[in-house]
């Protein structure tokens, strides 16, 4: 990395100054420049100037480098011992992702069996013809009737069943934004149809 010690004067005022800093160019300290001549030769008056006014502006520039070289190298111990330190923090945030990874995927798991088994239980109940999946499947905050159930996939064109190993959760109105991924389907849209095939059925 290159490092520049310079100091930039405007009618013998120190306008810019950066000691030891790292830069690739002088680009900072020429904006800086640009801006003071702005300001020093009044241009900003020309935006507002009115027939017959005059100005000007004697303006007196100096800069001097200093020093310009790179900066001192590092022992070899230096960089492996912070080599380490990075690849222990890469090492410990992977571990921490899959571990979040890990718990995220039992959580859907445990999501699902719950509302398998509310379903298991809307179907043992004997009825026949068919009834709102909302009545039974709760949402999975607040036990509340579901609204949405959020699924990990979109549904094919023209599904009449919902595949139950697509869902990831269920939630009321009040919870409708939180987590479960980005899909979901309204529970009005579904219902069971007690005759024949236990199923989730989708409405048309």
């Amino acid at each position: 990395m290159i490092k520049h010690k310079f100091t930039v004067t405007v009618n013998n005022k120190p306008v810019f100054t950066k000691d030891g800093q790292s830069y690739p160019t002088f680009r900072e300290a020429q904006r800086k420049l640009d801006y003071e001549l702005y300001r020093f030769c009044g241009w900003q008056s020309l935006h507002t100037a009115t027939v017959g006014q005059k100005g000007s502006a004697n303006v007196k520039l100096s800069w001097e480098c200093t020093w310009n070289g790179r900066a001192p190298k590092r022992a070899p111990d230096v960089i492996a011992a912070e080599k380490t330190r990075r690849a222990a923090k890469r090492q410990k945030k992977q571990l921490q992702q899959a571990e979040w990874k890990k718990e995220q995927q039992l959580r859907i798991v445990n999501l699902r069996q719950r509302i398998k088994n509310q379903v298991d239980h809307a179907f043992r109940t004997g009825k026949s013809g068919t009834e709102p999946a909302s009545k039974y499947i709760t949402c999975q905050e607040c036990d509340a009737p579901a609204a949405f159930l959020h699924l990990s996939q979109k549904l094919p064109p023209g599904a009449a069943v919902l595949d139950e190993d697509t869902i990831t959760g269920a939630v009321c109105t009040t919870h409708s934004n939180w987590g479960g991924g980005n899909v979901k389907i309204p529970c009005t849209k579904l219902e069971f149809f007690y005759d024949g095939i236990r199923q989730i059925a989708i409405k048309r």
